[in-house]
């Protein structure tokens, strides 16, 4: 399984909001994460590429605005190689390889004049024509129908639009999630501006058509980070059955009144087992597997309610923009109020990874080389005190 996921994230400067993004990666579990607007230059990059677990390729823009980047997840970095990126932070393409074959992934993030959107659009489709199996997203600053603009926000089949259909007919590409949803009323871009909620679908994945089959979701997330949503695609190149993988102990159970009762009750019952008294340490190694087959299926319960009430929010979110773009007149307090609940389990969401990430380092990484310990070893002798004087001097 590949995850996709492609933000506009209107500016990432800021340290906090940067690792505010790892978290969600880690908790999304994303392999490719493609960023516009990113207003990042090679010296912010170098500050911040050690807080991220992978790599970062990316394109600057001018006087730190626009720019696109790519993070990859670590374990994919060794298939894949940088192709080539422009010079106005408009523009990345990576080739990644899996299963003996290549895939081409590219990042745009679309000028919002007309004229210039144009000419990029012609630098694409002459560009294009090189390469195969293509995934190609971003913010393309360009609806592609009336129906991916609310109705207070018209549709302009400009210049633009056409030269992005030539795209797409001329390479074979195609707008999966429309195609999949042909009637969806789902915006990309959501801002309240003089107090009227301005919605927009400009953020999307074009794909080869012949990597449809690959493709198994995609799907619009909302976030309070940017007013853009997150486009979120996965493809599955391979079916292969994995393992259990690690599990460890969620500790916030442990305030929990319901978790602990349970555990009490099971200790209790499991101490009136025979083992109890004749074989201790085969009863205590049952006892320990009781209590995490137990803390697993309660951990999966716990998640599941906090994830449906996640995608209530989402819901809600969704059916506000939709009622809006049909004309309705809704108090956009009401949304606003909702983007409020969403950041909360969002900054959840966010602490959750961030424990599982130091969870993983604690077990994963590097162990103590005798490099180390040796360091250690003298630092202690150093402070070692190995004689006393005894007199004056």
């Amino acid at each position: 399984m590949v995850l996709l996921v492609s933000h506009n994230c209107n500016g990432i400067r800021n340290i906090d909001k940067f690792k505010k993004y790892v978290s969600i990666m880690s908790e999304k579990n994303v392999d490719f994460m493609l960023f516009q607007e990113t207003f990042w230059d090679d010296q912010l990059v170098q500050n911040v590429k050690h807080l991220y677990n992978g790599d970062i390729y990316h394109s600057d823009g001018t006087n730190n605005r626009q720019g696109v980047a790519i993070l990859v997840k670590s374990n994919l970095c060794a298939n894949v190689k940088q192709i080539y990126k422009d010079n106005n932070g408009r523009f990345l393409h990576l080739q990644f390889e899996y299963d003996d074959s290549i895939y081409n992934i590219m990042n745009v993030y679309a000028p919002n004049i007309v004229n210039e959107k144009a000419d990029f659009f012609d630098f694409l489709n002459d560009y294009m024509k090189l390469f195969e199996n293509t995934i190609i997203a971003g913010d393309w600053n360009t609806s592609l129908s009336g129906k991916d603009r609310c109705s207070r926000t018209v549709h302009k089949n400009d210049v633009s639009v056409k030269k992005l259909n030539d795209i797409m007919l001329n390479h074979n590409v195609y707008d999966i999630w429309r195609f999949r949803n042909p009637d969806k009323l789902v915006f990309s871009r959501k801002m309240v501006y003089n107090g009227e909620l301005k919605q927009s679908r400009i953020d999307y994945f074009l794909l080869n058509r012949n990597l449809t089959f690959f493709v198994q979701s995609v799907y619009h997330f909302d976030t309070t980070i940017s007013d853009h949503c997150f486009v979120e695609m996965k493809m599955n190149f391979e079916k292969i059955e994995r393992g259990p993988g690690l599990w460890i102990l969620n500790n916030t159970f442990l305030k929990n009144e319901e978790y602990i009762s349970k555990i009490r009750n099971i200790i209790e019952e499991e101490k009136q087992s025979t083992l109890f008294n004749s074989e201790f340490l085969i009863w205590w190694d049952n006892l320990k597997y009781k209590i995490k087959k137990f803390s697993q299926v309660f951990g999966k319960r716990i998640q599941k309610e906090k994830n449906a009430e996640y995608f209530l929010l989402q819901n809600k979110l969704k059916r506000i923009s939709e009622r809006i773009a049909l004309g309705e007149v809704i108090d956009v307090a009401q949304y606003e109020n909702l983007k409020l609940d969403l950041s909360v389990y969002e900054e959840q969401k966010c602490k959750g990874a961030i424990l599982r990430s130091k969870a993983f380092w604690a077990t994963e990484s590097d162990k103590c080389t005798k490099y180390f310990l040796q360091m250690e070893k003298q630092k202690q002798e150093s402070h070692c005190i190995k004689e006393l004087l005894n007199g004056k001097q």
